[in-house]
């Protein structure tokens, strides 16, 4: 078997042990690694560099977990951080640079070669899940679990994401606060869930909704739609404060479940959003747009003031004379 087909045979991985069995030997897998056909993810660990670097950060995780896993066997199940990449859950501020697995066979929790090992005295059989050959903590645990150990950020983002993705609800979020009450962190974790909100489409959303709440910005309401004076649907909006008579709108483009499919050219995206929004303007709304940048932690203070500002310019602008009718 030749090397290409080899790593394409594989998981995603291919070890040593593997290149040994097909003929080759040392050298060869050192040639290969110096003219950059591979590249070296763990002891004996290797893969193909071209393949694997276009991959997002969680898919390259997941390869990796995946060979954490198959060495280890039913030993151990795949959680936290591992596991919420498995599940596709979107994180944010998470580290992926070490694979997190609890123990099945009583042993102490410790981290090693880059493992994170994690006791498990009280992980039940109906919290594990078999993917792909591993076994897997189950998204609400691992969804919880994870949101211990974060921010409160963190948190709100890989829980909003959940509940976007129906991987987890409300309700299981809630018995696992109250299950793991104990937990380091558990409080910070039933603090978000308290917040979570499964409308939200993106972690800018979600981040950009903790961040109105920490600046004490009116709390807004998610996904509005908004229509003509014909009754025709314009389109939804992200945030919406009514009562202000303003709309805000979170420009990225990665969504809870993966990048958008349209299809259009940037130029003709941008066309038909400048289109919207001025239809939106026609029926007395003023509009806030930011990105990424703008919620970055060294310029959220000048995107807060900047909102702010808007909202109140919007109600003196389009809110007199006028009856305000909530959507809830």
């Amino acid at each position: 078997m030749n090397l290409d087909d080899l790593i394409a045979t594989g998981r995603g991985y291919v070890t040593r042990g593997q290149f040994l069995d097909s003929g080759y030997d040392d050298r060869d897998i050192r040639a290969a690694v110096r003219t950059g056909l591979l590249r070296r993810r763990r002891q004996g660990v290797y893969v193909h560099a071209a393949t694997f670097d276009v991959l997002s950060p969680e898919q390259q995780h997941i390869i990796d977990v995946r060979s954490v896993a198959d060495k280890l066997g039913p030993a151990v199940a795949i959680s936290h951080q591992s596991a919420c990449a498995i599940h596709g859950a979107a994180m944010y501020g998470t580290p992926l640079d070490r694979i997190h697995v609890t123990r099945l066979d009583g042993a102490a929790g410790r981290t090693a070669h880059g493992i994170v090992h994690h006791e498990g005295r009280i992980l039940r059989d109906d919290d594990l899940e078999e993917i792909d050959g591993m076994l897997v903590v189950k998204a609400p645990r691992a969804i919880f679990e994870l949101s211990t150990t974060g921010t409160v950020e963190s948190a709100i983002v890989v829980m909003d994401s959940g509940l976007h993705l129906a991987l987890t609800t409300p309700e299981q979020l809630a018995d696992l606060g109250d299950r793991f009450e104990s937990w380091p962190g558990a409080r910070r974790a039933r603090y978000a869930a308290s917040l979570a909100d499964g409308r939200a489409e993106s972690p800018g959303e979600s981040r950009s909704r903790y961040l109105f709440r920490r600046h004490n910005l009116p709390t807004p309401q998610l996904q509005v739609p908004v229509h003509d004076e014909d009754g025709e649907l314009i389109g939804w909006t992200d945030f919406g404060w009514i009562e202000y008579r303003h709309l805000g709108e979170f420009d990225g483009k990665v969504k809870y479940g993966g990048l958008s499919d349209d299809l259009r050219t940037p130029q003709e995206i941008a066309f038909a959003e400048k289109n919207r929004e001025d239809r939106i303007r026609r029926q007395l709304f003023g509009v806030s747009r930011w990105t990424w940048r703008e919620i970055d932690p060294s310029r959220e203070h000048a995107t807060v003031r900047r909102i702010e500002g808007e909202l109140h310019q919007s109600r003196r602008l389009y809110t007199r004379n006028r009856v305000i009718i909530p959507l809830d």
